[in-house]
């Protein structure tokens, strides 16, 4: 049953991963982990009502009689067990429960991981990286939060405020358990209240949070440019900004939580005080012993120890179900690209044809405007024109990062929306124009494009890109790590590495975007000399600022303003003597 409730919502979703359909041995935890709560809670409520006895069985002593001190000896001694069992039963308890609710975070964070790489590039264009990480750090700790106070100390405790209430009535009378009854219930309503006031200035640390993340981030990504701008002073000022406004709204935070503990002090002890004066007359009555008195006093502060940090609990589980719900409403996004198919591509032999494709990033700005071309299988086909034309845009409709606002892309005769997301992006191996590397070695970098590949097969492919032998002549060789996104290395050492991954892929068809842009002209003609002979025999599309390289291709299309202008090979294009040749003729005088 489907409801808007946020919170019961989360309830609904956290609930698979506690009672896991697959995982008897988890459920069988659940229940264990229950049932010595409830014997923890048992004992608990007990050792009050032993040590009342034991105060009562001193009484005795005074007799003189040796037999007399085996009663209140096996009292103290039940108290010290009825003590130990329960904090026994409390551990035992966490014990069991523990590798549920590590299991739970485990399986939920890898849920929203693998969630967030099935959303499309619209969504991680426009994402706050660091933003989006607090969510889900805050989120999983949510999760364990949530667990370890609800189930085992918010709902143990009301459950012994209950069994107190009851035992105090029939023990000592009506008055007694309405006293605790009313004490409790201002002491909660009081917490309550001034715990939702105090959410707010929560809510304004996680933004201020969230913020302070996000442009620490994003500033140290992008080192560079901060330098070469010498913006350090206005880097510095924006993160103060968030800086301050977390200290403003810490400070709010703790302020009204002095208030909150001097509020719910001056409530518990008003009814432990009001009780222990009624237990002093009933005790001249002869209505109360002094072991009753003690048991009324053991009673309230057991309760007061755990309903001392309700505020603080209520609090947090308040900002736990927040930061759950930021971390679920991950969940509720959706990629653009609506539907999976379902044909699988296992054919090396490959045929790409768009058919009246137009494409824009928003419907007011359309970047291709419905252009048809074919890429026969085992053909080189080159797109060629100025910056902002649409070329790039074409491989990330052919990797199926979005799909057409009009028209059909196919491969071997079916269309990409029919085409398992998976066995499509497994044939194609691009490499961008801007590479981006992991923080990690050179040698995990190119083996990134086949996890699975032998040492041998690594090196040989850093050896067709060029690039094996300046891997030797550093110190860690393979073993160098590349520093955030790539930075340690050169824009031409970061390209080789990406043209060796995708080497390593194996592809059946090549998607070259600007693959050399980044080298000088003697490295780049020698890749150039490799990436024909890997490439040959198989489907390949290349995009070029540098006609030079597309020169052999079968077929050259030159696009404009998202239109196809010209096409045909390279003597054709020059013997139309239009955009193409001028184009060429320019590049001839800068060469």
């Amino acid at each position: 049953m489907k409801t808007n409730n946020p919170y019961l919502k989360i309830g609904g979703l956290l609930t698979p991963f506690l009672w896991p359909e697959n995982r008897k041995d988890l459920r069988v935890r659940v229940v264990v982990s229950i049932i010595c709560m409830i014997l923890a809670k048992v004992a608990s409520v007990y050792t009050p009502l032993i040590l009342g006895k034991s105060v009562d069985s001193l009484n005795d002593l005074s007799n003189g009689i040796n037999l007399y001190i085996l009663m209140p000896i096996a009292l103290i001694i039940s108290y010290g067990f009825a003590r130990v069992a329960s904090l026994l039963f409390g551990e035992m308890r966490d014990a069991f429960f523990s590798k549920v609710s590590q299991y739970a975070i485990r399986d939920v964070a890898l849920t929203i991981f693998k969630h967030l790489h099935s959303l499309s590039l619209q969504f991680h264009l426009t994402r706050q990286t660091g933003g989006l990480s607090r969510y889900i750090d805050r989120g999983t700790k949510g999760i364990e939060f949530l667990l370890r106070y609800v189930l085992f100390n918010v709902v143990p405790t009301f459950i012994e405020i209950v069994l107190v209430t009851f035992i105090l009535f029939f023990l000592y009378g009506y008055l007694f358990a309405l006293i605790t009854f009313f004490t409790i219930t201002i002491y909660v309503v009081l917490t309550f209240s001034i715990t939702q006031w105090r959410i707010k200035f929560r809510r304004d640390m996680n933004a201020a949070d969230n913020s302070i993340s996000t442009k620490m981030v994003d500033s140290l990504i992008n080192f560079e440019t901060v330098k070469y701008f010498g913006n350090e002073r206005h880097e510095f000022k924006r993160l103060d900004e968030s800086l301050e406004k977390y200290e403003f709204a810490a400070n709010k935070s703790r302020y009204s939580l002095s208030l909150l503990n001097i509020a719910q002090t001056f409530v518990i002890m008003s009814g432990i005080t009001i009780m222990l004066i009624l237990t002093t007359f009933g005790i001249r009555n002869g209505a109360i012993s002094v072991g009753g008195f003690v048991v009324i006093n053991a009673y309230m502060l057991q309760l007061y120890q755990p309903l001392n940090f309700l505020g603080t609990v209520y609090r947090e589980i308040r900002q736990a179900l927040i930061d759950m719900e930021n971390m679920f409403k991950l969940l509720d996004e959706k990629s653009n690209i609506i539907n999976d198919g379902e044909v699988v591509l296992v054919n090396n032999k490959t045929d790409i044809e768009f058919r009246n494709v137009k494409f824009g990033y928003e419907e007011r700005r359309v970047v291709i405007k419905g252009i048809s071309f074919k890429v026969p299988n085992g053909k080189k086909v080159a797109i060629v024109g100025p910056t902002g034309s649409g070329k790039s845009t074409i491989s990330r409709l052919l990797f199926r990062f979005y799909d057409p606002l009009e028209g059909d892309i196919v491969i071997n005769n079916e269309n990409l929306k029919n085409i398992t997301q998976e066995s499509l992006r497994q044939k194609i191996g691009v490499v961008p124009q801007d590479t981006v590397l992991f923080n990690d070695t050179i040698y995990y970098n190119i083996s990134y494009g086949n996890p699975s590949a032998s040492q041998d097969e690594v090196f040989s492919a850093a050896k067709v890109a060029g690039i094996h032998d300046f891997i030797e002549s550093i110190p860690d060789q393979y073993n160098t790590l590349v520093g955030e996104r790539g930075l340690k290395l050169s824009g031409g050492e970061k390209q080789r590495i990406a043209i060796a991954r995708t080497i390593l892929k194996n592809p059946s068809i090549f998607f070259f975007d600007e693959a050399t842009s980044a080298l000088d002209s003697s490295t780049e003609k020698d890749i150039q000399e490799n990436l024909e002979k890997i490439s040959k025999g198989k489907t390949t599309l290349v995009i070029a600022h540098r006609l030079s390289t597309t020169a052999d291709s079968d077929n050259i299309i030159v696009l404009d303003k998202g239109e196809i202008i010209e096409q045909g090979t390279h003597e054709e294009l020059l013997a139309l003597d239009k955009i193409y040749k001028t184009m060429w003729e320019k590049q001839k005088k800068i060469n």
